[in-house]
């Protein structure tokens, strides 16, 4: 597959994926406790926070807990409605401090006077096209505070597995309960294509819930396109859009740039 052609994209429509997304991510997160450290972040900055692809309400719930005013943008109805569902749940405090909006990051405005905009788990390179990476980047400087925050995480794009022919990074992603029946959802990458030209790959991932014999009896694909955005190529987005880098970490235990690890950026509005 070349192109991600006919499957719905991630967290479109996928009954299953939307499911079993905060299970999937518990215990194995890539560059540590971000929850913390977007708190940690918070404490610094001050309220109110502004989350680009909220998602599930996996970091912002916890931030509306903590007591700071959260609002999230998704492009995602079903991952919105498991966020709402999951912020009723944790009581009306914390649901009155969080708002939802559906939107895509690259264009809908939530506000301004935040002291804290992020973007979590790699949700950035989700923007395929470098002018709307701009255009995101810009929208949130002028929505942020003159002395607040932003950050931003993606990955270090490591060179074997941005080549040609290259084969899923992870075949087995693992087995997840559906919550909604009980019943074990197991997730597998099908195949990935890379395109070096436009910086980004296309993985099909297939979601198969199964009966007490393991048998398959409601299958699932969507297609995950990312962009992979280079360290200094990242550097030089966040200045065009008026931003002056602070720091940049290769995990959330706040360690120094490293090869192949996360990229996380803070950036502040440069002065004028």
């Amino acid at each position: 597959m070349s192109d991600s052609g006919s499957a719905p994209r991630f967290y479109s429509s996928s009954a299953l994926h939307v499911a079993i997304y905060d299970s999937m991510h518990a215990d194995d997160f890539p560059g540590g406790d971000d929850i913390g450290f977007f708190k940690s972040l918070a404490e610094e900055t001050g309220g109110p926070i502004l989350e680009l692809g909220c998602g599930s309400g996996r970091v912002a719930i916890p931030l509306a807990e903590a007591g700071f005013d959260v609002v999230g943008i998704d492009r995602s109805a079903g991952m919105l409605a498991r966020a709402r569902a999951s912020a009723e749940a944790a009581g009306p405090e914390v649901a009155g401090r969080l708002r939802l909006i559906e939107g895509d990051m690259t264009s809908t405005r939530a506000g301004e006077g935040f002291g804290l905009v992020f973007a979590a788990f790699r949700v950035f390179m989700s923007i395929l096209e470098p002018d709307e990476q701009l255009q995101t980047l810009r929208l949130a400087h002028d929505q942020l505070r003159p002395d607040g925050r932003l950050a931003i995480d993606v990955f270090d794009p490591r060179l074997d597995l941005i080549g040609p022919d290259v084969g899923p990074w992870r075949p087995d992603i693992g087995t997840f309960v559906n919550p909604n029946t009980g019943r074990p959802v197991r997730v597998t990458t099908l195949d990935r294509v890379n395109d070096q030209v436009r910086q980004r790959f296309t993985e099909h991932w297939e979601f198969a819930e199964l009966d007490e014999l393991g048998h398959a009896i409601r299958v699932e694909v969507e297609a995950l396109t990312l962009r992979w955005t280079f360290r200094h190529e990242m550097q030089h987005l966040l200045v065009r859009a008026g931003f002056d880098p602070v720091a940049e970490y290769s995990d959330y235990a706040a360690s120094p740039p490293a090869y192949g690890r996360e990229q996380i950026w803070i950036a502040r509005p440069a002065a004028s």
